[in-house]
C-alpha cells in the first residue's frame, strides 16, 4: 500500500500490463518477495538460513518455519483461536510450572532448557538463554566448528531439539505417555545423526560412528 501511495493514474493513457519490480516487466515471485522485503524489513530478521538451509526433512523444516512465525498450536494460541479445545494457558505439560507459548515451550521450559544446555555442554560452549526462539535460531553458534560438517550437524541437532520437544509435548497431551530427559536426549542424538548422515557433508561416514562422537567427526 505504501508503494501505491506515490502512484498517479492518468485517464489519457491507455491501460497496459507492466511489473516495474523486475527488469523484464513481467511478474515473478522472486521480484515480489524482494519488493516486500524492501518495505517490511522482516525478512532481514527472519532466520531463513537456519530454517531452509538445514539438512533435515522438508516436513521438519516446514514445522520450524511455523515455530519461527509463532504459528504452531501452543496453548496460548489455541486460547485465542479455539478456546473450547485449549488446555489452560497457564499450564505447560512439560514443566507444569508456567504458561505454554512458543518461546517458553521451545526455549525457556526447564525441560527444554536442560536439553539445550546439554547440547552446548557437549560442544564445550558457554551460553545465555536468548529472549526468544527466533533469536536462538538467528545467533551463529559454531558449536561443532565452522566447517561444513560442523554447521550441518549443529543445525540438525538444534532442529532435533525443537522437533523432539514438540513430539513429546503432543505425546503427553494426547497419549498420556511421558519420557524423561535422558530418553529425549537419545532421540535427539539419533535424529540429528540420521539427518546429518543423509547429507552430502557426511557422505561415507557410518551412522554408528557419527552417533558416537559428534566433535570427532566434525574436526578437520
Amino acid at each position: 500500500m505504501r508503494s501505491l501511495d506515490g502512484l498517479h493514474l492518468s485517464p489519457s493513457i491507455p491501460d497496459a500490463r507492466f511489473w516495474p519490480a523486475s527488469s523484464s516487466g513481467f511478474f515473478s515471485v522472486k521480484s515480489f518477495f524482494l519488493t516486500l522485503s524492501h518495505f517490511s524489513g522482516s525478512p532481514q530478521d527472519f532466520p531463513s538460513k537456519f530454517v531452509w538451509k538445514s539438512q533435515v526433512p522438508f516436513k521438519v523444516r516446514s514445522f520450524i518455519w511455523l515455530v519461527a512465525h509463532k504459528k504452531v498450536n501452543s496453548n496460548d494460541m489455541l486460547q485465542l483461536r479455539r478456546p473450547y479445545k485449549a488446555l489452560s494457558p497457564d499450564i505447560c505439560v512439560l514443566c507444569m510450572k508456567q504458561g505454554e507459548s512458543v518461546d517458553h515451550l521451545f526455549l525457556h521450559c526447564s525441560l527444554t532448557t536442560g536439553l539445550w544446555h546439554r547440547l552446548f555442554q557437549l560442544a564445550n560452549l558457554e551460553w545465555v538463554t536468548p529472549r526468544s526462539i527466533v533469536d536462538m535460531m538467528s545467533i551463529k553458534f559454531d558449536g561443532f566448528g565452522a566447517s561444513k560438517r560442523g554447521r550441518v550437524l549443529w543445525q540438525a541437532a538444534s532442529t532435533a531439539i525443537i522437533w523432539v520437544v514438540w513430539k513429546e509435548r503432543n505425546t503427553r497431551i494426547f497419549e498420556d505417555r511421558v519420557r524423561n530427559s535422558e530418553n529425549l536426549w537419545d532421540s535427539i542424538v539419533f535424529l540429528a545423526s540420521l539427518w546429518a548422515f543423509c547429507s552430502k557433508a557426511f557422505k561415507g561416514t557410518p551412522l554408528n560412528v557419527l552417533q558416537l562422537n559428534w566433535l570427532a567427526v566434525c574436526s578437520p
